[in-house]
């Protein structure tokens, strides 16, 4: 869990979540969404998201998405 708010609905972050935030809407980002309210500004589904999480975690390619 990080310190950080999702800047829509005020919910706490995971750290995936705002590494998909950066990943999606740039990594200079200082505000983040969650996984939800990306789906939604998106209009896609939560699911969606979650695979994208998931192939960036397995592919190892993004330091984003880096399991240390």
């Amino acid at each position: 869990m990080t310190d950080h708010l999702c800047k829509v609905c005020g919910k706490n972050l995971m750290s995936d979540e705002i590494a998909l935030h950066r990943k999606l809407f740039g990594r200079a980002s200082t505000e983040f969404m969650c996984l939800d309210c990306q789906a939604a500004y998106l209009r896609v589904d939560r699911s969606r998201l979650e695979k994208t999480i998931e192939r960036y975690h397995k592919s190892g390619t993004c330091v984003l998405f880096a399991k240390w």
